[in-house]
């Protein structure tokens, strides 16, 4: 079956003579057809169901079809809308495609010309489902929501193309998942995949293992992009800057990186170059914290469950798993992972009880609280070395960078053990 054949089709017309028309056009074409009355159903149908393309009449009462192309745009702008109309005007169509629309035919249409813009619409807009066989590229991604489909979506639309990409996200949301997908699912999955952690790169050694990298085929994650020594940065973008890219001559690698929260603020105070930043927020993928998909917390309990294969329990009781669904999740995914695991190795019932994962609950926050004091710790001495560094042990200069008062500034040296004088020029 090839991926036109049994692609999902939302017609969308309250016309039901109509309607029922180009169901039948389209599934004797060997398409999947869905068919909605209303603009109200079809996002209802939209939904549940996740259609590859929409085709929607413009003349509709209540919600229209431009009305329904802004809520479906508004959730998923991958997935194409074309829109039929008798009352279709040149500047409809250019407003209409400008605005995202893939495409605008005029009624009556060619049945022949319909069927040639949906499968181009369907080319557009990959399978991301994990049941098929040609999406076994999105690996252990486990997801049924909305967002988390756009995201995929736009991935997969991201593999081949050459040009550095930025996966932002919190910690633990899944970016070196969704990296490896995007390795997968490209021209370059039979070549290696690596990782280079940019916050171990600092060492006299650092720019010649870093050279190597870029040198090498396959895929390169610069993981928390963010920490890549000054130096490191200059050879990054010394390489990547082309007419093509965003200035120089090509790496062999395709380059993605991971970023936090904090690379904007990097920029903000000169720890990131600003050129290297904006050539890389030209493909930019944005990964949500697990808070922000909350209905794929049980999915993900079950995946982890199967995997895990507790002694005694196998799942988790109603109340544990609504325990599950509330929490904040500051760890995101993989602090998920770890409650799941650690409940039923430790329960000594059918189903893990919610006490024990409450209990666990209040235990990991806390390590989690723990483990951002350390980083934000770390943060902070490494931004006060760069700082000292680059003005050159001036106190009076970095204080002003930093947007604090002198007296301030000498208690947080003095909280890291840093001696301006080991900065100044001649200094060690």
């Amino acid at each position: 079956m090839s991926t036109v054949q049994g692609a999902r089709i939302l017609v969308v017309d309250d016309d039901p003579d109509l309607l029922a028309l180009i169901g039948m056009r389209l599934s004797s074409a060997g398409y999947t057809v869905a068919k909605a009355a209303s603009g109200k159903e079809a996002l209802e149908i939209f939904r549940a169901e996740r259609p590859r393309a929409v085709v929607t009449d413009l003349r509709m009462e209540g919600m229209d079809g431009h009305a329904l192309f802004e809520r479906l745009h508004a959730e998923a702008p991958s997935v194409p809308v074309i829109i039929l109309t008798a009352h279709g005007t040149i500047p409809d169509a250019v407003a209409a495609t400008q605005r995202g629309v893939f495409s605008f035919l005029t009624k009556p249409f060619d049945g022949r010309e319909l069927l040639a813009r949906i499968a181009a619409a369907i080319a557009l807009s990959p399978p991301i489902a994990p049941e098929r066989a040609n999406a076994a590229w999105r690996g252990g991604i486990v997801s049924a929501d909305p967002a988390m489909d756009e995201l995929l979506r736009a991935a997969h639309r991201l593999a081949d193309d050459p040009r550095p990409l930025l996966l932002k996200g919190p910690p633990g949301s899944g970016k070196e998942l969704l990296a490896r997908a995007i390795h997968r699912c490209g021209a370059r999955a039979a070549q290696p995949f690596r990782i280079l952690p940019c916050a171990a790169s600092a060492d006299a050694d650092a720019s010649a293992r870093f050279d190597a990298a870029l040198d090498h085929e396959g895929s390169l994650l610069l993981d928390d992009i963010e920490r890549l020594p000054a130096n490191l940065q200059a050879r990054l973008q010394a390489r990547i800057g082309t007419t093509d890219l965003f200035g120089g001559r090509r790496t062999n690698v395709r380059l993605i990186a991971t970023a936090g929260q904090t690379l904007e603020a990097a920029v903000h105070e000169g720890r990131f170059r600003a050129d290297l930043y904006y050539g890389l927020m030209r493909n930019m993928l944005t990964v949500p914290g697990l808070a922000a998909r909350r209905g794929d917390i049980p999915l993900l309990v079950a995946h982890f469950a199967a995997q895990a294969g507790g002694k005694t329990a196998q799942a988790f009781s109603p109340e544990a798993m609504s325990l599950l669904c509330e929490a904040p999740w500051p760890g995101n995914v993989r602090q998920l992972r770890s409650i799941v695991e650690q409940a039923l190795a430790l329960a000594v019932t059918p189903l893990v009880p919610a006490s024990l994962v409450r209990r666990l609950l209040a235990e990991e926050n806390a390590r989690e609280m723990a483990a951002f004091d350390d980083a934000r710790r770390a943060f902070e001495y490494d931004y006060l070395v760069q700082l000292l560094k680059s003005t050159c042990g001036n106190v009076a200069q970095a204080a002003r960078i930093a947007r604090r008062n002198r007296t301030e500034f000498y208690k947080l040296l003095a909280r890291h053990d840093l001696d301006p004088a080991r900065f100044k020029q001649g200094g060690q």
